[in-house]
This record gives structure tokens, C-alpha cells and sequence, in this order.
């Protein structure tokens, strides 16, 4: 395939995105001057009784004999949308209700459409009341609403219509003669008629048909014209120059919110070519100022190729190819979703995106009304959008409220939406590396991260900093700098972070630090901090050592200090090696929680083996937190076995203080384990969770796993439900005579597990029900004296 550089140096070219329907019922709103723009503000002479057609364009003021006769006014002052509104003030009533009416003329229909009518009014007193109708010039109306009582707030008066007959121009009569209305000014605004299916079709412009700035070219790719980035820049906030900047004249059919749909193709650098910006709601934006702009980011993981597909936030297409993303709703900025407001009195707007990496490319651009939903098929062949099926919206409280652990999860925008109705614990995605911050030296990026620790602490949730020091994230121009310089920096980055978030609850120091995992050592491109830190030294970790001593002294005393590794419980040698490294931490009180990442992969090793691994963990008296829980879910019914298999036996053990997701919706890190569809219905394994967090028994105070080697105690089995069999975990502080039997719901024995003199100490028993039938059991552990008694569920 060839590609044709067509550069478009300093000749610019400003193409009006205008649509070629014929005639003026192509348009959504039919009204001339429905919401009286056009019209200078003042009183209208219509005392006299003359119709009054050119004071107030596309409106007949009539007024029959009535003494005093009423006073028209185009007003500025008391408006629903936009800057005019009429106002009536009824002086005397004549002998009809139409006696002083308003009367949109000239209102162009089709023969048997049906249209919607509305209409904004309300009075400066109770009592007020009017009629809005709708008809020909004949006189016979398709639909009124007879009288309209006022209120003195801005209210809509809606009704629907059908032209019944064969005319092709229509009249909108308003009639002002009641009682109520006397002396009680009565103000209407924005009336429209527009056709019931209009405005359902997406707005779509070639990316290669605005004014594009010096650093942007137009490409021919077979029959496919883009545009492409010439440079890349690193800025984060705004384009920083309008060379980066294409600007778009976009004309609506429609009034209200949008979302902004971008058909791109990432480049094969990936997540190095998927970002630019684009305007922060219509009009000429400053390319320099942060808040006209939204940063799109992370679009390599995002995006939408099928047909049947539903272009909503997130996605799972890759790179190299042609995909439609819901830029509204996958902005790493946080700005709303309905920043793209279209008003009645101007449906031609003008939008600006900029470019930022100089590997994605820009096919077109398009505007959905943001209660529709649009295919790729819809938006590629600009069909009507359709709106959302009824679906469940869980609404809170959060799935682990009841519990006395959290379960929390990670934030971006893409995930942030309904995020307090599942989740009651905020970890940062992306935001708080250290090279997302701080790209250039000194110039700091806190927006994100601003957002997800407000998050958390606007709603009482605890805030996990994600992360200080990782070897894969670390400014580039740091590998510039001297050791000594290195040192000074990382002490103001820790120092810039605790002082922007004095209030963090774990603070993760060193992230994947392991040897051969991703520590800061100068191999496989990553940039060498160790040796500034102070290197292995004699314990083989006295780099990591170091750091943790500069975050117990420059963060507050109540910020728990946390070190965050991956493949540990899956490996008992790993298991071995982080718990030396958490043993030198501790010894000198540096260490107050431990997290292990439970990303799919890493879990599809035997229960028996991670939970083993966890009780070694925890037997260092420190608190455990699961901190990157996903589970693959090539279908919903391996993604259920998953959680099933996995997570309780997570969240159960006594070592564990909490889990946090990493994402439920896309795009993710594992791109099959979201939570949520594109519809935002619920996965089977996200309805399981929740089930499972209303229910289960969590033991509450066993921290430590050597604590609990000394007790009597009976576990949680896991996973529960099960089918068909599940693990069953005890401690006994005493050599005893110990049984363990199961019983159905009537009191009958069904299995024997144990019977024999035990030793003090835990044990795991298996038991495998494959012979019994769906239902409720309980388990029951007898030592010497002491018994305990918990409930199962075999799901078959």
C-alpha cells in the first residue's frame, strides 16, 4: 500500500460541515427565530391590532379589540436559553382566548410526518395560564395543550402531531386571554417543532476537511483520506501550539448533548502514539491554556472495530487498525461527558482537536446525541442511534459496605463512572508515576491524580498511592543527571507528593523491586536509580531499604508505608525472597503493609499453593492488601469460575486487609476481564461478587497468621458457593481429639473429614461433596471442648 503526502503548508482550507437535505424540514428545529434571537430587545407595537411580522421575524403578534390593549417585549433579562425571550403582559381580556395571541408562522412540514412540539413559559405570579396549539392556516388543530397552567419557574410544555392532511405550511398559536393572566407578565421561550426523528443521526466531518495547522499533513491510504501528525510533543495539558491545532465548522440538526466520536489508528509504537487533545466544549480554545483542552490518552488499549459493536467508553481494539472511540468517555482528564452542549439559536458550531504523538492518524470526526448509543456501523454509515436498553444500574452502597475489608479499585476515567456504587477504596492507575507527573523536569502534571485521591476523600474511602519508585516509570531525563542529582530529585519527588496529598493511607514506596522483576537497575532499558539509593549493599535490597527510610521521614507518621511485588504467593521462592526483604523492613519499622498483585496469570496457580504462600506472608505480622485482583474472562462462565476459585480464598484469609480491582470496565490492563459490557450491564462474575459480599462471614481480627496457629478457630471454606468440592481451613491451640464432620439442613451427618488426634497447629481438609446434591451443608469442628459451626453451598 502506498501512502500520498498531500501537505497542506500555509495554504489553509476551511470546509463548512453543512448537510445537503433539501429544504429547511432537513433541520431539526422548524421555528423561525423559536427562541427570539433574532429580535432586538424592546417593546413591539401591536396596539393597533396590525399584524406584526417584522419586529419580531418568524412571528405574527395579533391582537383583536381589547382595552388596554397588551404590551409585547423582547426581553434580555429573564430568559430559559440563550439571550431573548418574550414577554406579554395581558392588560385586558376580549371576548376569546385568542383574542391576544403569539403565532410562530410559516412552519414547513411534510404531508402525514409526525413531529414533536415544545415550548418553555412561565408567569411572574401564580395563576397565569395559556394555550399552545398547533394547526393550519384552516383553522383545525393537530394538538393543543388547553390551558397550560404557569408556574413562576421555567417549565417545558412537550406534545406530539401529526400533519393529518396535505398541508406543507403550518402555524404555532399561542393564546393569552384568561383572567389569570392579567397584569401578570407571562414570558415564552425556545418553541420548536422538529420532526421525531430528527437529530438521531450522528454528525460526521473528514478529519482532512478543516483549517489544520503547520504540523499537520493530509495522507491518502487507498480510499481512505486522514490526517497525521507531523511531530510529537510530550505536554500533557494543553497543544502548547496552534501549529497542532485542526478546526472544524460542525452544523447540527439537533439541540442538546453530545458525545464526540474519533475514528483513529494507533501507531506501532503503541501506547507511545495514542494520545492528543481535543476542545473543551465548541469555539476557538487558547493552545496553551489547560482548561480549553482535554488530554485523550491511553487509546491503545481502546476502541471499537465490529459492526454490531457499541462505541462506549473503553473498547479492546489494538493498534494498526481503523476504530471509532468514544472520546467523551475515554478522556484521562476528567472532563464531563456532556461538555459538547448544542442550543437552539446556534446549531453551527465550531471544534478544534489538536495532535500530541506523531503516530496516530484521524479519518473523521463525529457528534452523537449522548442519549443514544452508536454502532460502528451507525457511525461508518451515519445511521440514527438507538437509545439504551432498560438495564440494571446498581446504585450503592458499595459491594464491600458491610464487610470489615475494603474492595476497592483503580482510577482513570474510563472507570470512574458509578464508581462509588461498587467500589469503597481508590488506587490510581496511571496518575501517580512518577514519569506521568513529571514528563519534563520541574513541570508537574497533578490533574488525575488530583481527581482519584479527591475521589477517595470526598467519600471516606481509603487512598492507595500507586506508586513512589518503579522501575518501568521513571523520568527520562533522569538518566541525564549525576547520581548525587538523581538522589536530590527523588527526594523532591517524594517531598512534592507528601506535600500535595498529606492525608495518603498506603503509600506505595517501591513497586516490582524484586530482582528481575522491575527494579530501577539500568537493565532492559530502565533507568538506574539503585546506585543513587545507595545500591545492594551487604543486605542485597539496601537501595530499597533507603527509599522506604526517606518516605518514613518525609511523609507523615500516619501514612503506612507499603512495598508492591508481583508473582510472590504463586512461587514459593518468591514467597522466600520477599519475605527476607520484608523481615529487614520490618526490623526497622519501615514496612506496615505488603501487596501482592493478583493479576490473572499469576493466579491459575492451586489455591493450596497462594493461600500457603499468604500464610507465610502474613505470619510476618503485617497486614496483607491484594492489590491488582483481574480474572480472565474469554467467556462469562470461565470468568464466574474464576472469582469463585480465587477470590474468596483471598479475601477470607485472615491475613488479608483488602483487595482492589485493577478496573472493571475497558479499557484494562487483562483486556477480557472487565466487569461491566458495553451496554453497562453487569457481567455474571460482577453479580456473583456482589451476592458473595452481602453475604459472607469474614473473620475480623486475625491479622496475623502466627497469632491464629495459636487459637482455636474455624475458617470460611472457599470458594463458597462450590462445586464440587472446596477447602476447609482450621487451628488448634491444643493437642485434642479432633473431628470434622459435614451435616444437611436437617441435622443428618453426610461426611466424616476428621477423626483423629491432631498436634496444635492449622490444617486444610478438602472436601468433595461430587456425590451430594445441590443445597446448604454445614461443617462442624470439634477440639476437645471447643466447637464451631459454619454454613456451605454446593451449587451444582
Amino acid at each position: 500500500m502506498s501512502n500520498h503526502y498531500k501537505r497542506l503548508s500555509k495554504i489553509w482550507v476551511f470546509f463548512f460541515i453543512v448537510f445537503t437535505l433539501m429544504g429547511r424540514s432537513a433541520y431539526a428545529q422548524l421555528v423561525t427565530n423559536g427562541g427570539f434571537e433574532s429580535s432586538d430587545t424592546g417593546i413591539v407595537d401591536s396596539s393597533s391590532g396590525i399584524n406584526d411580522n417584522t419586529s419580531v421575524k418568524g412571528w405574527l403578534l395579533q391582537v383583536a379589540t381589547v382595552t388596554p390593549p397588551p404590551v409585547f417585549e423582547i426581553v434580555s433579562d429573564t430568559v430559559e436559553q440563550g439571550n431573548r425571550a418574550l414577554k406579554v403582559t395581558v392588560k385586558g381580556l376580549g371576548t376569546n382566548d385568542y383574542d391576544i395571541q403569539a403565532v410562530a408562522d410559516s412552519i414547513p412540514v411534510t404531508p402525514g410526518a409526525t413531529y414533536n412540539y415544545s415550548v418553555w413559559a412561565r408567569a411572574e405570579k401564580p395563576g397565569a395560564q395559556v394555550n399552545f396549539t398547533v394547526g393550519n392556516y384552516s383553522y383545525t388543530e393537530y394538538g393543543a395543550i388547553r390551558p397550560a397552567n404557569l408556574t413562576t419557574e421555567w417549565k417545558e410544555y412537550t406534545l406530539q402531531f401529526t400533519v393529518n392532511d396535505n398541508q406543507t405550511v403550518i402555524r404555532a398559536p399561542i393564546h393569552f386571554g384568561y383572567s389569570g393572566s392579567v397584569n401578570n407578565p407571562i414570558f415564552i421561550d425556545n418553541l420548536r417543532v422538529a420532526d421525531v426523528n430528527a437529530g438521531k443521526t450522528p454528525v460526521t466531518v473528514e478529519a482532512e476537511s478543516g483549517v489544520l495547522g503547520d504540523s499537520l499533513a493530509v495522507m491518502q491510504e487507498d480510499s481512505i483520506s486522514y490526517i497525521t501528525a507531523l511531530s510529537n510533543y510530550t505536554g500533557l495539558t494543553s497543544p502548547g501550539d496552534t501549529k497542532r491545532i485542526a478546526t472544524y465548522q460542525v452544523t447540527f440538526q439537533d439541540s442538546g448533548y453530545y458525545n464526540l466520536f474519533v475514528r483513529l489508528r494507533v501507531g506501532p509504537n503503541t501506547f507511545n502514539d495514542d494520545s492528543y487533545f481535543y476542545a473543551n466544549g465548541f469555539g476557538i480554545k487558547n493552545d496553551t491554556a489547560s482548561a480549553d483542552w482535554v488530554f485523550n490518552n491511553g487509546l491503545a488499549a481502546a476502541g471499537w472495530t465490529a459492526d454490531a459493536d457499541i462505541v462506549d467508553a473503553g473498547g479492546s481494539a489494538g493498534s494498526g487498525v481503523w476504530k471509532w472511540v468514544n472520546a467523551s468517555k475515554n478522556t484521562y482528564s476528567g472532563a464531563p461527558g456532556d461538555s459538547f452542549y448544542v442550543s437552539l439559536d446556534s446549531l453551527t458550531k465550531t471544534f478544534q482537536i489538536a495532535t500530541r504523538e506523531n503516530g496516530l492518524d484521524f479519518d473523521k470526526i463525529a457528534f452523537g446525541r449522548s442519549d443514544l448509543l452508536f454502532t460502528v456501523g451507525n457511525l461508518d454509515r451515519g445511521e440514527p442511534g438507538s437509545p439504551p436498553n432498560p438495564i440494571f444500574v446498581w446504585k450503592g452502597p458499595p459491594l464491600a459496605s458491610k464487610q470489615p475489608k475494603f474492595v476497592g479499585n483503580i482510577y482513570n476515567t474510563a472507570q470512574v463512572n458509578n464508581f462509588t456504587s461498587y467500589w469503597n477504596q481508590v488506587t490510581p492507575e496511571n496518575a501517580g508515576k512518577w514519569n506521568y507527573v513529571e514528563v519534563k523536569r520541574d513541570t508537574f502534571y497533578w490533574g488525575d491524580l488530583d481527581a482519584a485521591y479527591n475521589l477517595a476523600k470526598n467519600n471516606g474511602f481509603p487512598f492507595i498511592f500507586h506508586v513512589l519508585i518503579y522501575g518501568s516509570n521513571v523520568p527520562a531525563w533522569m538518566d541525564t543527571l549525576q547520581t548525587a542529582d538523581q538522589l536530590a530529585e527523588i527526594r523532591k519527588w517524594f517531598q512534592a507528593v507528601a506535600t500535595r496529598y498529606p492525608d495518603i493511607d498506603y503509600l506505595q514506596v517501591v513497586n516490582e523491586g524484586l530482582p528481575n522483576h522491575n527494579p530501577p537497575d539500568g537493565q532492559s532499558g530502565r533507568i538506574n536509580l539503585e546506585t543513587a539509593l545507595g545500591g545492594a549493599g551487604t543486605t542485597g535490597f539496601d537501595w530499597i531499604i533507603n527509599a522506604f527510610k526517606m518516605a518514613r521521614e518525609i511523609f507523615p507518621a500516619k501514612t503506612k508505608l507499603m512495598f508492591n511485588d508481583y508473582n510472590i504467593i504463586n512461587s514459593n521462592t518468591n514467597t522466600n525472597t520477599y519475605i527476607t526483604l520484608i523481615n529487614l523492613l520490618k526490623a526497622q519499622n519501615l514496612i506496615d503493609a505488603i501487596g501482592e498483585e493478583g493479576h490473572a496469570g499469576q493466579t491459575d496457580a492451586p489455591v493450596a499453593t497462594m493461600v500457603n504462600n499468604l500464610d507465610k506472608l502474613a505470619a510476618t505480622g503485617i497486614p496483607v492488601i491484594i492489590t491488582e485482583f483481574d480474572m480472565h474472562g474469554q467467556t462469562d462462565a470461565v470468568q464466574v469460575q474464576n472469582y469463585q476459585r480465587v477470590f474468596p480464598a483471598f479475601y477470607q484469609h485472615p491475613g488479608v486487609i483488602g483487595i482492589t480491582l485493577w478496573g472493571w470496565k475497558t479499557p484494562m490492563y487483562i483486556s477480557d476481564a472487565y466487569l461491566i459490557n458495553s451496554d453497562g450491564s453487569e457481567r455474571p462474575a460482577l453479580v456473583w461478587l456482589r451476592n458473595y459480599l452481602d453475604t459472607v462471614n469474614v473473620v475480623v481480627g486475625v491479622n496475623d497468621i502466627s497469632q491464629a496457629a495459636n487459637k482455636f478457630w474455624l475458617y470460611n471454606n472457599y470458594p463458597n458457593p462450590f462445586n464440587p468440592s472446596t477447602n476447609i481451613r482450621y487451628s488448634i491451640a491444643n493437642t485434642s481429639k479432633v473431628t470434622l464432620k459435614i451435616y444437611d439442613v436437617l441435622g443428618k451427618e453426610v461426611r466424616s473429614l476428621v477423626n483423629e488426634v491432631k498436634l496444635p497447629g492449622q490444617y486444610t481438609v478438602t472436601f468433595n461433596a461430587e456425590d451430594l446434591a445441590s443445597g446448604i451443608y454445614f461443617y462442624q469442628l470439634n477440639a476437645g471442648s471447643l466447637t464451631a459451626t459454619k454454613k456451605l453451598v454446593l451449587l451444582k
